[in-house]
Formats: structure tokens, sequence, C-alpha cells
């Protein structure tokens, strides 16, 4: 009876979206803790980067595995599962005597890039841009703030996740300072202590670039491309936008993303299929920036729920579907 009902709310959702089709599978980003990263492309690419932080979720077999030096909280490759077709790239093919080098693996484009510090000798550690799908994400690897970070900021980096432990890597105010160099539409602070990584929330709430967008251990991002949108010299989005839920559908938990251009009273609540409230999920004076909240629907039962976003004069409302 479970599998009918789930399946008469799938159609349910297909007539409410009208000629739209069901959502196709996205772009995500799940941050399994520490440098530990997990880039899943809509098309089931799967793309480690730095493995090392337990626990955390390696279950997806790896297509590619980055590394972007030897330090054993960045290494641990034994972690991942790989494919028989998996490569495996780590600092010493990223940079060749001094070369850094550029890859292509079906169709995913991957940039080394400089990374270094007092503590990281820049022949033994590399960051990497990693290119698909129209997004570009740039993980920064052990680096302090350095001047080839300038260089990108004409690349149109749609992410950065960078360091913030202020021992082996940059402190809050260099992360923020290096993010503002690189101007890219989304910043991710990482590295947030020394191993093992808690997630140290106060070096985070130091970390003050406008663009910033917090991910915690063990959560995952639907990954966008903002490309369309219009930004000022500052990387500040000047658009209202409410992007699609990830997962979706969803059981029992989703992450909702969206932007504001300025300062504003922000509501976002939960409507079920009759428009009936279901939940507030946040009201609240927030500054401008992209945020990211998730939501637990533990206590409601499956069912197509609508999300709307008021913030100012802007109002926004997407479907997802919950499904237990």
């Amino acid at each position: 009876m479970k599998i009918i009902h789930n399946f008469i709310l799938i159609i349910l959702l297909l007539f409410i979206n009208n000629i739209e089709s069901f959502p196709q599978a996205s772009d995500s980003l799940q941050y399994i803790g520490h440098a530990s990263m997990k880039i899943k492309t809509s098309d089931e690419k799967i793309i480690y980067i730095d493995p090392y932080h337990t626990p955390g979720d390696y279950s997806d077999s790896a297509d590619i595995i980055l590394v972007t030096h030897s330090h054993q909280d960045h290494n641990n490759v034994s972690l991942v599962n790989q494919k028989f077709s998996c490569v495996v790239i780590t600092y010493a093919e990223a940079n060749l005597s001094g070369i850094l080098q550029n890859f292509n693996i079906d169709n995913i484009k991957i940039y080394a890039v400089p990374a270094y510090n007092q503590n990281h000798n820049r022949n033994q550690c590399v960051g990497y841009v990693v290119e698909f799908n129209g997004v570009k994400l740039y993980h920064t690897g052990d680096t302090g703030k350095i001047p080839e970070m300038e260089d990108l900021a004409d690349s149109n980096i749609t992410y950065i996740l960078i360091p913030v432990d202020s021992i082996f890597t940059m402190s809050p105010q260099e992360a923020t300072e290096a993010a503002e160099m690189i101007q890219a539409d989304f910043s991710i602070p990482m590295h947030t202590e020394p191993p093992p990584d808690d997630y140290n929330e106060d070096k985070v709430s130091r970390f003050t670039p406008a663009n910033r967008l917090l991910v915690r251990n063990g959560e995952t991002i639907a990954l966008v491309n903002p490309s369309t949108g219009v930004k000022d010299n500052s990387g500040r989005p000047l658009e209202f936008k409410l992007h699609q839920s990830y997962p979706n559908p969803f059981n029992p938990s989703t992450t909702i993303n969206f932007t504001i251009p300025n300062a504003a009273f922000v509501t976002l609540k939960i409507f079920d299929i009759n428009g009936r409230e279901a939940a507030t999920i946040l009201k609240k004076e927030l500054p401008a920036g992209v945020h990211s909240i998730k939501w637990n629907a533990v206590n409601l039962t499956s069912g197509v729920y609508f999300y709307r976003l008021e913030a100012g004069n802007f109002t926004a409302t997407k479907k997802l579907l919950l499904l237990k």
C-alpha cells in the first residue's frame, strides 16, 4: 500500500507541475568534514576531494579522487571504493616539476592551482578548480592568502571552499580577504580546526564575506549556477532568488538555498497542498548574501508541500515532495 501511495503522490506532483517535467537530478556537494568533500554531478559522476574525515559518507563509488597534498588528514584514499575506471589525481600528478597540470575526464575539467604557506611547500601542495555543468568549484587545499588568488577573480568561480583554522592555514580574517580577492558567487568555510575537525562555530562566525554560505559536517547542498544573475564588483548577488530544494523528493530533510541582495526581514514557510501552513522555518532579519536552511519534516506525513520565501517586497514559492 505504501508503494502505491507514493506512486500516486509522484503522479500528483507531475499534475501540479502542469507541463513541467519531474525535477531532474541536481549537481550536489556534500561536506563530509574537515577538508573532505563529495561532489555528485547530475549524471551520477562521483568526485571525492581529500578523503579523510570520519565518520563520513563514502558510500558512493568514486569516478575521480583528488588529493591536495600528502598530510595524513587529506589523503586517506583507502576510505573510498573506486570504480574500475576511477582516476586518482594527487599533488604529484597535478604539479609536475613546478608545472601545474589540467585534466579533462568525462567532460569534467580539473585545473590544478597554487596552494602554499609556511606549513605547506608550494611544490607539494595544490588546490583544484573543478568545472562541470556550468559550475566552477574551487577547493583551495591547505593554503594561505596568496597573490595567485587574484588571478582567479576573472575566472567566474561559483563556489570556493576555503580553510579558516588559523593554525595550519588561514585565520578567518585572512580567509575573508582571500574570498573577496577571488570573488566567487558563494564562499564556504572548511577545515575549521586541526583534526579531528568538529566544526568550530566561533571561527566560522568570524569568516564574514558578503557571499558566505555555511555547510556543516555531513550536510549536502544542491550546486547552482547563478551565471544568469547580475552581480556587483563585490560578488554580492543583485537579485532575490529562491532555489529548488535538494534533495527533492526527500525523507525526512531537505536543504533550501536562497539569495538576497540587501539586508531584509525574511520569512520562510511550508504549506500543504490545501494551502494550510505546516511549518515556519525562518522568521528573522538576515544580511545580504547567500543563505542555506535545512528543514526536517520528521513530524509531517508524505505528500506535496510548498515553500514560500518572503523578503521585503519579494515573494517566491516552489514545490517539494515528502516521501516516507
